[in-house]
């Protein structure tokens, strides 16, 4: 019988995660299902553990009992995409690659879910490559190229500002123990709405150039949903090799609130201002 890999992070969710745990942990040892358990701490973290993990040619089998933040980890840690089956038991605060992949029911439905490989599929990777570097100040850290993984979005401007903030917001933690996780990215994006200032940039999608003069943000989405629910690429596929863009230019604040409720329901492409793109 094969060996499950679970991986947590004891602190995510405010401590639910490990909450889930137990009801899994249960259920584990009374279907005889041999596992082992590798809790992340600050010193080593998830990334390492999948880093051990993934680091040789053997199939492992991994189910990480956590949100979106940890699946991020993961998947940057990852040495050998070849031989790993990855399952996910979804415990956030926005789950919004759970939500984008189908995957809901309870701890004991996913678990089983991914114990049968009832739902397995081979999915995208996005990647993001940064040439310079910066601190959350502003200074430069390196002008050395760098590259991240990603398996939900990647964005620039107000999106990924709003990221930031709800990542360093203590009203995170507060809203997660309350089960309300997801109010904090609303809180978040309308207070930033009136410090965000627009830009100027240059994008190529595949061999096609685009110029904006007042860019509110681009997201690059590899799933449909982001910041808790928010649908800004309604046709993104995780499995089809291709990555969809969110383009918001040209807003101001009236038009804004006036569009955002539609990106609940991935209606906002309709609007002025808004592109929705593929490459």
């Amino acid at each position: 019988m094969s060996v499950y890999h679970i991986v947590i992070n004891p602190a995510g969710a405010s401590g639910r995660t490990n909450e889930c745990w137990d009801i899994i942990k249960k259920e584990l040892d009374t279907i005889g299902v041999e596992y082992k358990v590798h809790l992340s701490n600050l010193e080593h973290g998830i990334k390492d553990i999948m880093k051990e993990l993934t680091s040789n040619d053997e199939r492992v089998n991994i189910i990480l009992i956590g949100g979106d933040g940890s699946m991020n980890l993961a998947v940057n840690g990852i040495v050998n995409f070849k031989n790993i089956y990855l399952g996910l038991i979804p415990c956030g605060s926005g789950n919004d690659l759970a939500k984008s992949l189908g995957i809901h029911g309870t701890e004991i439905e996913c678990l089983h879910r991914i114990l049968n490989d009832q739902s397995g599929k081979d999915l995208d990777v996005g990647v993001l490559t940064y040439h310079t570097r910066y601190d959350e100040k502003g200074n430069k850290v390196s002008d050395e190229p760098y590259s991240r993984r990603y398996n939900i979005s990647s964005g620039i401007g107000y999106d990924a500002a709003i990221s930031e903030q709800v990542q360093r917001s203590p009203w995170k933690k507060v809203l997660n123990a309350l089960h309300l996780g997801k109010l904090i990215y609303l809180f978040v994006g309308a207070r930033l709405i009136f410090l965000h200032h627009h830009f100027k940039t240059k994008i190529q999608i595949d061999n096609q150039s685009y110029s904006y003069d007042k860019l509110l943000f681009i997201a690059t989405m590899n799933e449909p949903y982001e910041g808790g629910g928010f649908k800004f690429c309604p046709t993104a596929n995780p499995c089809d090799g291709i990555l969809n863009v969110c383009i918001a230019d040209g807003l101001g604040r009236i038009d804004f609130f006036r569009i955002f409720p539609y990106a609940m329901k991935g209606e906002h492409g309709k609007f002025k201002g808004v592109s929705l793109k593929d490459g």
